[in-house]
Formats: C-alpha cells, sequence, structure tokens
C-alpha cells in the first residue's frame, strides 16, 4: 500500500487518516521514525506502556502538581494546641 501526504512551507505533514486507522493512533500518541541504512522510513506508534511515556507523564504530573521534594509553604510558629469543638 502506497499512501502520499505533502510537506508544508512549515515542514509538517498530516499523517493520513489511512494511516491513523491503520496504526490505531490516537491524540497525544508519541511516533517514532525508524531510519534504515538506505534511507527508508518507517512510522511506528510507541505503546503506551513505554518507559518513554511513563516518564513523560511523571514530568507533567511533577510540573503541574510538583513533587515530593518541593518545598512546603511556611505558615509561621505554632501557636499552640488546636482544639476542634466536639
Amino acid at each position: 500500500m502506497i499512501i502520499t501526504a505533502k510537506m508544508t512551507s512549515k515542514n509538517q505533514v498530516t499523517i493520513p487518516k489511512a494511516v491513523r486507522d491503520l496504526l490505531a493512533l490516537k491524540k497525544a500518541d508519541t511516533l517514532e521514525f525508524v531510519i534504515d541504512d538506505d534511507n527508508q522510513v518507517s512510522l511506528k506508534r510507541q505503546p503506551d506502556d513505554s518507559p518513554d511515556q511513563f516518564w513523560n507523564t511523571i514530568r507533567e504530573q511533577e510540573a503541574k502538581y510538583g513533587s515530593y521534594d518541593t518545598p512546603t509553604v511556611e505558615w509561621g510558629e505554632d501557636v499552640g494546641s488546636e482544639k476542634i469543638d466536639e
């Protein structure tokens, strides 16, 4: 099967629907371009459980929520014991 696509002036290519369907691509998938010694290119979808995908998710979450090492906010000295009405 041969499917063609054109590169834009910004060096972007839209992956044709037939290819997206064949590779079961979805939004935010990571694609891998494999180039052999004869400059032949193949395209693969990285599995969702790949280590790269896992660490990308970790970095995204850390940027959004911080990490265990993120310093806590200093609210000042403790006033004393706190009592909760029963």
